[in-house]
C-alpha cells in the first residue's frame, strides 16, 4: 500500500504509537459495572466529569445562559396554540 505525504504523515504520528486493533485489544479489560470496581470506577468518573443529570431530565444543557446565540436573535414567540391554524 502506498500513501502519500498526509497520509505517511499521519501514519508516522498516530498509527505507530497506537499499534494495530489486535495489540490495543490486548491491554483491555472488561469491568462489570455492578461490582465494587465498576461502582468505583462510576463514582471517580462522576467526581471528575459529572453525571449529566440535565440530559435525562429534559433540561436543555445551556438553559442558564444570558447572551443569545445569532439565530436566537430572530426568534419570535408566537401568540398561536399548536392546534390553530395561520390564519392570512
Amino acid at each position: 500500500m502506498k500513501l502519500n505525504n498526509k497520509e505517511q504523515s499521519w501514519y508516522e504520528k498516530y498509527h505507530k504509537k497506537s499499534g494495530t486493533i489486535q495489540e490495543r485489544s490486548k491491554d483491555y479489560k472488561a469491568v462489570d459495572p455492578y461490582s465494587e470496581e465498576g461502582q468505583k470506577l462510576q463514582n471517580d468518573n462522576a467526581k471528575k466529569h459529572g453525571r449529566a443529570w440535565y440530559i435525562f431530565a429534559g433540561m436543555n444543557f445551556r438553559h442558564n445562559r444570558v447572551k443569545k446565540t445569532w439565530i436566537e436573535q430572530f426568534y419570535v414567540k408566537g401568540k398561536r396554540s399548536l392546534n390553530e391554524k395561520k390564519v392570512l
